[in-house]
């Protein structure tokens, strides 16, 4: 999709989305997209949790509390229009925040046959699975998350399967099943779906820091992080405490997964400056449009961000489909890609286990 055609687009996407639409991507084609109800489903069969059905309120005094402070921070990492609340966040029920909504499109975007594109994307996740991953964690539906299940594969879940495949792909490119002893940071973290899945799987993880600039995002990662018992190791940060944390912590890797596509290029560069000042010397970024890095100003116009990485001294050192078999990327409908950047000088060798 040239500039133009880009342009065009996001205009297109403003316009519906007045109406309550949306529009998503239906192939590896950027070009090919069909129109949708811009609100996601959840799935409420399952009870919440006694203990956080009265906590996860929209009017919980804390996440009021929480809120307030964030708006009153003159904070370079504040996002962009993207996130403001009477847009992105009408798409987020706080009880049911592992449903399909703002954080993880689950079945918004597979059109017809779910059931059938999940079948592929497990079992192409499960082929990958020789370090036995799917049975250190597991999903349980909780909190409106959309589930499979199949006879010969685990329950499945975008939140599980998306975590499973993140992992492998760091294991490939970073040996991150055999090091030991590191920190990573997840900028835009959202509600802590990789970090519950790091800490229950990733066995030489020393911490896990999850930080947003979004409130509700915070909000929900504490609390959820607590429910999973993996809060020894994940730990939520807030956004006006996080640049001091971080350079104290100095962590071994960022994780941005489909969230620098979401801000404008300003906070892109904040974020990569602070990155670059805390000497993290490896980045990996999952974009929203294939494998351009481009970010989204606050009048729709996407710009490339790449040169703001070359200037700070991150190389892209690996660069893979998230589903490497072409078939059933073709079939699911994925169009996302890994995209690794390592600092200049960095030592790329992984730790002894």
């Amino acid at each position: 999709m040239n500039h133009y055609s880009s342009r065009v687009f996001l205009t297109v996407r403003y316009l519906v989305g007045l109406f309550g639409l949306t529009l998503t991507r239906t192939s590896t084609e950027l070009t090919s997209y069909r129109i949708h109800a811009g609100h996601g489903r959840y799935d409420d069969s399952r009870p919440l949790p006694a203990e956080l059905a009265a906590v996860l309120d929209d009017r919980n005094p804390d996440l009021v509390q929480l809120r307030a402070r964030y708006r009153r921070l003159a904070s370079p990492f504040r996002p962009g229009r993207f996130w403001r609340r009477s847009r992105r966040l009408r798409d987020l029920n706080l009880r049911y925040f592992r449903g399909d909504n703002a954080y993880v499109w689950q079945l918004r975007q597979l059109g017809d046959n779910a059931r059938l594109k999940f079948f592929l994307f497990a079992r192409y996740v499960s082929s990958l699975d020789t370090h036995k991953l799917l049975d250190r964690t597991s999903e349980d539906g909780a909190f409106g998350c959309w589930t499979f299940d199949f006879d010969t594969l685990p329950t499945s879940s975008r939140d599980l399967l998306d975590s499973i495949n993140e992992i492998y792909f760091l294991d490939r490119h970073w040996g991150l099943l055999s090091r030991a002893d590191y920190t990573v940071v997840d900028i835009g973290a959202g509600y802590g779906r990789l970090a519950h899945r790091m800490v229950e799987a990733v066995p030489g993880l020393k911490r896990y820091l999850c930080v947003d600039a979004i409130p509700e995002s915070t909000f929900l990662s504490e609390h959820y992080l607590i429910y999973r018992e993996v809060d020894h190791k994940a730990t939520v940060l807030r956004l006006d405490e996080m640049a001091e944390r971080l350079a104290a912590e100095r962590p071994d890797l960022a994780v941005n997964i489909h969230s620098f596509s979401e801000m404008p290029i300003s906070v892109i560069e904040a974020w990569i400056d602070l990155l670059a000042r805390c000497g993290v010397p490896t980045l990996m970024i999952v974009p929203n449009e294939g494998d351009r890095l481009l970010s989204l100003e606050d009048d729709y116009l996407r710009r490339d961000f790449a040169p703001v990485l070359e200037r700070y001294g991150y190389v892209l050192a690996a660069r893979e489909p998230t589903i490497a078999d072409p078939d059933v990327r073709d079939l699911v409908g994925a169009g996302d890609w890994f995209l690794l950047y390592r600092r200049t000088g960095t030592d790329p060798t992984p730790d002894a286990p």
